[in-house]
């Protein structure tokens, strides 16, 4: 591919050594699922741990379990995505924790000869995975047999990162300490755990022992809500930054007569003489189609370059007019820095109206991938 991603190993220790203060004395829980959030779970992976030993790590599938295993891997590592029953013994081969959170599958955990450990999983107000919190006592005396395998108490926040207004998960805290009560109950020790990377740098009274930390470990803000929640309530601002850059090249460089047009279905007609550069990246490559003709642009030479006609399968056209000497190879920035312009992905994201976790997600994974140690 004519396009790559470049990670900065400085920026995610950085970024993990915030979390790793800021959750203390909790358990710091990394979550790289969905190939690190798409920045290279191998990748990921290899600059984190060459400098730190994470206790925990997070995926979504027991497929990457096995794959952090591969790289040498010897810490705890959860599950958080659902996991079918077919794959409950492959996981715990992989040393891999589990969510159980519905009676059907702790039926099935129950029944098998090789079990993975068990995270009992609560709804506390997000309706998507866990248990009624009312349900807890009943499934911890189902339970008692096998205290060894279970690991832990997990819930999971459904309104922080969207509001300033955190009423809706002090009610969802009020349920999880429910369920911390019925713990103690049946004297059952173990972790609890409900923050994510908002919740995490939000409410502390949420971080029990280990904290979730996803999209921020990549040096994003989960929203622009959680950042004014956190002015509202911290000195200063905790200098998150990001870990990955997306890049390509110029292609080739075309004059367009006015009234030319550009690209499929002519949406774009030239107004004038103009000159273009075509680039080899497209919706293929995981630049959204729909951010065409909505002010977006890309850098060349720290400057400003629009995105004219529609984003193609594996091209995009930009406007370079008013630049000179542009070449074939010329450096171009699709989420990064160059000179004193950034676009960042929150800006891609608002571009093609979604969020910046989609558009780093959908970076198609065989995009080359590069740590540098800068």
């Amino acid at each position: 591919m004519r396009c790559w991603i470049e990670l900065s190993r400085k920026a995610l220790i950085e970024n993990y050594r915030i979390f790793e203060r800021v959750s203390s004395p909790s358990e710091l829980m990394p979550v790289i699922k969905s190939n690190a959030y798409g920045h290279g779970l191998k990748e990921v992976y290899a600059a984190l741990c060459s400098v730190v030993a994470p206790t925990w790590l997070g995926v979504n599938y027991v497929e990457e379990a096995e794959e952090l295993r591969s790289f040498g891997y010897q810490g705890s590592i959860l599950v958080v995505g659902p996991v079918p029953q077919s794959l409950y013994e492959q996981a715990a081969r992989a040393r891999a924790d589990i969510f159980i959170g519905d009676l059907f599958s702790l039926e099935t955990w129950l029944q098998l000869p090789l079990k993975p450990k068990i995270h009992i999983k609560i709804d506390t107000g997000m309706s998507r995975q866990g248990f009624e919190p009312e349900m807890l006592p009943k499934i911890l005396e189902t339970l008692k047999p096998f205290k060894s395998d279970i690991v832990g108490l997990a819930s999971h926040f459904a309104n922080v990162e969207d509001v300033v207004e955190l009423s809706y998960a002090h009610k969802q805290l009020e349920r999880f300490e429910q369920g911390r009560k019925a713990l103690d109950t049946a004297g059952l020790h173990i972790k609890t755990h409900i923050a994510s990377s908002a919740s995490t740098l939000l409410l502390e009274q949420a971080h029990f022992n280990i904290t979730r930390v996803g999209i921020s470990m990549f040096g994003l803000w989960p929203s622009q809500a959680t950042r004014l929640s956190y002015l509202q309530t911290h000195d200063k601002l905790e200098n998150l930054k990001p870990v990955l850059s997306w890049l390509t090249e110029v292609a080739l460089t075309k004059t367009v007569r006015e009234g030319d047009c550009i690209g499929y279905g002519c949406t774009y007609k030239a107004m004038k003489d103009m000159t273009i550069a075509v680039l080899p990246v497209g919706y293929y490559e995981g630049y959204p189609r729909i951010a065409s003709g909505r002010g977006s642009y890309v850098l060349i030479k720290g400057k400003r370059c629009p995105i004219v006609g529609r984003i193609c399968m594996n091209m995009m056209m930009v406007d370079i007019s008013h630049l000179s000497k542009v070449q074939t190879g010329d450096r171009v920035t699709l989420i990064g820095s160059d000179g004193s312009e950034t676009i960042d992905a929150e800006t891609l994201g608002a571009w093609a109206e979604t969020i910046h976790y989609e558009v780093l997600t959908c970076l198609n994974p065989r995009i080359p991938r590069k740590v540098l140690d800068d």
